[in-house]
């Protein structure tokens, strides 16, 4: 049995291929399949999923709808809400840029910050 959870992702470069160009808030290329699939897997596992996005909820729900991919909620958890309206709260977040804090020291965090790449451009 799985513990239920709930998982944030970013959309572009992650729910969808980005080559770090933004191309306008109704456009975006195809959706990377691993990490649908994944989607997928942890839906079925009895998991909350969340789009997050600067892009507006319409355009993400028609992509989703597009794109058979499921989701329980977009730029928010209602089930969980903070003070800050700004940030969806979840188990875990998952962003191509994002950077993994583990207690590591101020000098190693900066060199981490300052040395940081999108996987796109690893």
């Amino acid at each position: 049995m799985y513990k239920t959870r709930t998982y944030a992702f970013d959309f572009d470069g992650v729910i969808a291929k980005y080559d770090g160009q933004f191309k306008g808030h109704d456009y975006a290329e195809e959706p990377i399949e691993e990490v649908i699939k994944t989607i997928r897997v942890l839906k079925e596992r009895g998991n909350k999923i969340i789009i997050y996005s600067t892009r507006g909820n319409n355009f993400l729900k028609e992509y989703c709808n597009k794109y058979d991919i499921p989701v329980d909620y977009f730029n928010e958890n209602p089930n969980i809400e903070g003070e800050n309206k700004g940030k969806p709260i979840a188990t875990v977040y998952i962003d191509d840029r994002g950077l993994r804090y583990i207690g590591q020291s101020s000098e190693k965090l900066i060199k981490e910050l300052e040395d940081f790449k999108p996987y796109r451009q690893i």
